[in-house]
């Protein structure tokens, strides 16, 4: 079956998890037409690209005009009318082409008269094309937060870094700010370079081969972090508030895509999914076909910090549980047009009706939303359907977008965010993310860390220059109005008191004494993940060789989600036997569960008289 030629879903980039996959935070190369029309003079906007798919244009948020307000004690009217204009200046009306047009042409004059200033009177001598790069790369960054433009060597490195086998040192980060002065690190590859060097999920590079990363985008972070095997890259990080520098040897990342077992005395099967990729598909079919021979009572579904895939792979998933041709996702351009349904192409691999419960949270993203809103959709949409999904954690991410890497002049190139991503029921993702039926909070994480990192990079509208909830609903689409768009992380505390907040996973132990301590910042020579790593100073410490696979397994059991779903698995299993009437549709199950199973969400409570 032909694959469908379309974009890499990804938020966090990966830096080289898995031999041979894409993995940076560029969009899969797609069959373009390259429409150019070059002018000597500046006389009209440049002419668009025109890709494979038509009326793909730009898509991009309405800069917000900032309003300065002076609030005096005794002048409460003029406080009130200038937040009626802030208010008004929230939605702002579109432009007429014809204006976009002359000021283009208006703003060309005064970047030429800029340039020839510079070159005529400058007492500095100007590098004008690294000049030129820097003002596009700055420019296209305030598009979206997704958007940006690559120089010739960026776009070269890049290129180079997601095709073959190209080594790397196996973190997940999440996506920053040219202007950022950090890249925070929100997973690390088990047994990979960086973990046995000693970096863990939380930490802030703030230093590649003695260069700030002020200034670069996340895709020219990672090119230099990846390079060829055995060579070594020198990394400075930020750890609760202390600087610690790393030289790590890269390598070919061999990472586990997922992971599965079976809780032998309960007959339920768990299945984690750390990305969406060709084979991805392919061992969780394996587990649905030991799930059709009988013998399990459900199936546990983990996609919690999932940061997404190819869309490929997202649908293959899909078809496994769905019927053949029905609707997983489809993609709107900026005037709210369809310009792609895409559907499942095989007939689905589960006949048997055991309840699928799946892990969400704040970092699945994109491949994982789909996913896991789709399947919401198709078991929810018929009353009567024997399709048993739910959803269980907190809200997702939130990245409903989609980026395409558009070859330029000059060897350059522009990764541009064109459509938004839709559920079958034409909700939009963006900045919303999916809500869970059942919200269940992480328990071995301190409360602090939480906040910090919900707040700072675990949504997408924490970032700056996020499509906001606002655009998606002036297009027309449908939104959740449950959840609500967070108030934007700059907004709330500067970059560096963000810098040095409480990061990264770890024990119950460690959580407990940072909870009872009330900082969680002092530093210790063990690592948070109970190993022992290589320090800044070189010194060797004992590594813990006992694999990731058996460490997983040991903790599966204390994972407070993870019990939240094999009781209620156990719940629906006994209903079925003792009262079958009561739980043989999702909507009764649904209702059945949320009135005797008590989770995280908000519960009526009245004082006794």
């Amino acid at each position: 079956m032909k694959k469908i030629p379309i974009l890499i879903l990804y938020f966090f980039s990966v830096v080289s998890l898995q031999a041979g996959n894409p993995s940076a935070l560029v969009a899969k190369k797609t069959t373009q037409k390259k429409v150019v029309q070059e002018q000597k003079k500046v006389s009209k906007p440049p002419q668009k690209v025109v890709t494979a798919q038509p009326k793909k244009v730009q898509a991009g948020p309405t800069k917000q005009p900032a309003l300065a307000v002076q609030e005096h004690d005794d002048d409460k009217k003029s406080l009130k009318l200038a937040k009626t204009e802030k208010k008004n200046l929230k939605k702002k009306p579109k432009k007429d082409p014809k204006d976009n047009e002359r000021d283009i042409y208006k703003w060309f004059q005064t970047y030429s008269q800029v340039i020839s200033l510079i070159e005529d009177k400058s007492f500095r001598f100007v590098d004008f094309e690294k000049f030129i790069q820097d003002s596009l790369k700055s420019a296209v960054a305030q598009v979206d937060a997704h958007s940006a433009f690559f120089g010739p060597k960026s776009y070269k490195d890049a290129k180079e870094s997601t095709s073959g086998e190209f080594p790397g040192i196996g973190v997940s980060v999440i996506t920053k700010a040219p202007d950022d002065d950090a890249l925070a690190i929100v997973d690390v590859v088990q047994s990979g370079p960086a973990h046995k060097a000693g970096l863990q999920a939380g930490d802030k590079i703030v230093e590649v081969d003695g260069e700030k990363l002020k200034g670069l985008s996340s895709d020219e972070v990672i090119a230099k972090l990846k390079g060829k095997v055995k060579t070594k890259v020198k990394i400075k990080i930020i750890r609760k508030k202390k600087p610690r520098e790393y030289v790590i040897t890269r390598d070919i990342i061999k990472d586990q895509t997922s992971l599965s077992y079976r809780f032998k005395d309960l007959d339920i099967y768990y299945v984690s999914l750390s990305i969406f990729n060709e084979v991805a598909a392919k061992q969780v079919k394996l587990l649905l076909e030991k799930a059709n021979k009988g013998g399990c009572k459900g199936i546990v579904l983990d996609l919690r910090r999932n940061p997404g895939g190819t869309l490929d792979s997202a649908i293959d998933m899909a078809g496994l549980f769905l019927q053949k041709n029905s609707p997983v996702v489809l993609t709107k351009d900026n005037k709210g047009t369809i310009i792609t349904e895409y559907k499942t192409f095989t007939d689905p691999i589960l006949h048997s009706t055991v309840p699928i419960f799946i892990l969400i949270d704040n970092f699945a993203a994109s491949a994982a939303e789909i996913l896991a809103g789709c399947l919401r959709y198709h078991a929810q949409k018929d009353e009567n359907s024997k399709l048993m999904v739910f959803l269980v954690g907190i809200p997702t991410f939130g990245k409903g977008s989609v980026q395409e890497l558009i070859p330029i002049k000059n060897g350059c190139a522009l990764k541009l965010t064109t459509m938004l991503y839709y559920l079958p029921d034409e909700h939009s993702l963006q900045a919303i993310g999916i809500k869970p039926d059942f919200i269940v909070k992480p328990k071995i994480v301190p409360v602090k860390e939480m906040k910090w990192v919900k707040e700072f990079f675990g949504k997408e509208s924490s970032l700056k220059h996020h499509i906001t909830v606002q655009e998606v609903k002036d297009l027309g689409g449908k939104k959740d109005e449950a959840v609500k768009e967070d108030e934007p992380a700059e907004k709330k505390k500067s970059f560096w008191r963000r810098l040095f907040g409480s990061a990264g996973k770890q024990e119950e132990e460690q959580a407990q004494a940072e909870r009872e301590d009330g900082d969680g910042l002092e530093e210790d020579d063990e690592d948070d993940d109970g190993e022992h790593h290589t320090d800044e100073d070189g010194k060797k410490k004992e590594y813990d060789k006992k694999s990731w696979e058996e460490k997983q397994q040991k903790n599966l059991g204390g994972d407070i989600q993870v019990q939240a779903c094999v009781n209620m698995i156990n719940m629906l299993t006994l209903a079925r036997e003792a009262r079958p009437g009561q739980v043989d549709t999702r909507k009764k199950a649904l209702s059945f569960l949320k009135k005797h199973y008590l989770t995280d969400n908000p519960v009526d409570v009245e004082k006794v008289k």
